[in-house]
């Protein structure tokens, strides 16, 4: 990574509010799991959002829970009861056939299909930061260990460090390139495999090798206080 990356995607403070890394809990949590403290709010902060999205771009009315509770598991970062960020995870084995026919892969060009191999993979996908909280940055509080980090930078290396401590042998996922998500995965040492259209904009098809972790003390302090897997 190179250190105009970090300081323009990981820590720049232009403007925007900043958030103590321990006023924060990260979950990651099974999605039909309704007993779970945080799961009802996490699906709102995912409905609302991707509704919203959907409305402006298509004029979408409704949305299908069945996209949310698909994923193997849920990140959510949270702020006291209040849910500030969602992620979806999940993984599929391209080695057998339940894999290599999932759906995600239908609008993918053969030669990013090619690229992304017969393996375990985890997928990173419906990213969502709530409206109240974007620009937000994460800080250590007094420490000077390292510079605030945008709340959505913070989500997306959270998930990539599930899939590092997984058995998925590579990360990939779609970027919506109007929020910068693919300078987000570009700086967590993603590489573009092909473009697609995505809600209205380009989406960045991006492949990350969860051996290679970009780990600064506020992931490395949430992670350890996670709650879940």
């Amino acid at each position: 990574m190179t250190a105009s990356i970090q300081t323009n995607i990981a820590g720049a403070r232009d403007s925007g509010p900043l958030l103590r890394a321990d006023a924060l809990e990260y979950h990651l949590l099974k999605p039909r799991d309704s007993a779970h403290p945080r799961a009802a709010a996490a699906y709102e902060l995912w409905r609302n959002g991707w509704l919203a999205t959907f409305r402006e771009v298509n004029g979408f009315t409704r949305i299908h829970s069945d996209e949310f509770s698909r994923q193997d598991e849920i990140g959510v970062l949270c702020s006291g009861a209040r849910c500030i960020s969602v992620t979806g995870l999940r993984f599929v084995d391209r080695a057998q056939p339940l894999g290599r026919e999932d759906s995600y892969f239908k609008v993918w060009p053969s030669e990013a299909i090619e690229a992304i191999g017969d393996q375990l993979l985890g997928i990173s996908s419906n990213t969502l930061i709530h409206p109240d909280f974007r620009g937000t940055h994460i800080t250590l509080g007094d420490s000077e260990a390292c510079e605030p980090m945008t709340l959505s930078f913070l989500t997306i290396a959270l998930a990539f460090q599930r899939f590092a401590e997984s058995p998925a042998k590579k990360v990939i996922g779609i970027s919506r390139n109007d929020r910068s998500m693919n300078r987000l995965a570009a700086a967590l040492g993603g590489r573009k495999l092909g473009q697609i259209p995505l809600h209205g904009t380009e989406g960045d098809l991006m492949l990350l090798d969860p051996t290679m972790r970009y780990q600064p003390p506020i992931i490395d302090f949430l992670w350890t206080r996670r709650n879940g897997s």
